[in-house]
């Protein structure tokens, strides 16, 4: 398979990922209670997935390793602060902080898609 080839599957995973994750943060700020409902069961949903150690889908294993590398910054535990966010969303709406926490990580994944693009475009 070709750089162009690996660089696309790997945009695509990320991209599905990134995906879920900004249109569920949408609908957390939803008027409506059982959108939030959703939205905060998907996030919690999306973040046990790329938390769990044992998984061997390749698209999880690559989004864990991404936060795991820009999460630090956050919180200083990467993957830790997305099971514990996990479990919040799991009981109740984030507070301010945690809602800024949730984005820093949608933010991190929609970074690294337009890195993997501009890969795919020969530009990096």
């Amino acid at each position: 398979m070709s750089d162009v080839g690996i660089c696309g599957s790997i945009y695509d995973q990320l991209r599905a990922y990134a995906d879920r994750l900004d249109n569920a943060l949408i609908d957390l700020r939803s008027p409506e209670d059982h959108i939030t409902r959703k939205a905060r069961q998907e996030i919690s949903d999306i973040f046990r997935e790329i938390s769990d150690e044992d998984s061997t889908t390749p698209a999880t294993i690559l989004v864990t390793a991404i936060l795991k590398h820009g999460l630090p910054s956050v919180s200083g535990e990467g993957i830790t602060l997305c099971k514990s966010l996990s479990e919040i969303l799991q009981r109740r709406q984030p507070n301010s902080t945690e809602l800024s926490q949730l984005e820093k990580v949608a933010l991190i994944l929609d970074k690294e898609c337009s890195n993997t693009l501009a890969r795919i475009k020969g530009k990096r």
